[in-house]
């Protein structure tokens, strides 16, 4: 059974009950930590290892950030092989600014108090999923190529190593897809409860402008 939102309800009372549920799911979403995350984590590693074999090494989640481990090692300030220098370079990443497109949508559907049919939340939190991992390689393989220069260049010479792609892909991961796909999924998800709130909202706008040349 659908949840009809009531048809009284404004877009300013709307997007108002939206700021307010981002507190809980926020706030429940730090309490949790990032342990949710680790089979992305693994996923995200196998492929990062896989591409750039030449330069990546491991990828790890420790205390809320992800530490990509490189093929590389410094000795006064040369890059050498790990091996000679005794240890790896590793980079650091925020995961949160990945994760947080789950929260978000949370909050968006709690705006709604929409829960059914849960399969379509359920997909909708799995597309999720597939996109942190794919927004993860990019955002590891950004920090690994910032971090190496032109040694990274050098030992990847593919398509999808350039610097121009890791970059754009970064910008998608980090800026668009963490906003634009819990919107997305959203709006595919309560299709009949937006339309009932925003076509109300018009009508009722459109009768009150039509109102004083009735009167007349």
């Amino acid at each position: 059974m659908s949840v009809q939102v009531e048809p009284q309800l404004g877009a300013g009372k709307f997007f108002l009950r939206i700021i307010l549920a981002m507190i809980p799911c926020f706030a429940i979403w730090w309490f949790i930590g990032d342990w949710w995350l680790q089979p992305a984590v693994d996923v995200s590693g196998w492929l990062l290892a896989l591409l750039l074999s030449e330069s990546f090494h491991s990828l790890q989640l420790l205390d809320g950030s992800l530490q990509a481990a490189t093929n590389w090692g410094e000795v006064q300030g040369r890059l050498v092989p790990a091996r000679a220098a005794g240890y790896a370079l590793a980079f650091e990443s925020n995961v949160r600014v990945l994760s947080y497109s789950v929260p978000f949508f949370f909050s968006l559907q709690a705006a709604l108090w929409n829960w059914q049919p849960k399969k379509h939340i359920a997909i909708s939190v799995l597309v999720m999923y597939l996109v942190i991992i794919v927004s993860m390689v990019f955002l590891c393989a950004k920090s690994v190529m910032v971090g190496l220069g032109g040694a990274f260049i050098e030992a990847n010479r593919y398509w999808y190593a350039s610097r121009d792609f890791i970059a754009l892909g970064f910008q998608l991961a980090t800026l668009m897809l963490p906003v634009l796909v819990p919107v997305f999924l959203w709006v595919i998800t309560n299709q009949q409860q937006l339309q009932s709130l925003f076509v109300s909202g018009v009508t009722k706008a459109e009768s009150a402008n039509a109102a004083p040349e009735g009167s007349e």
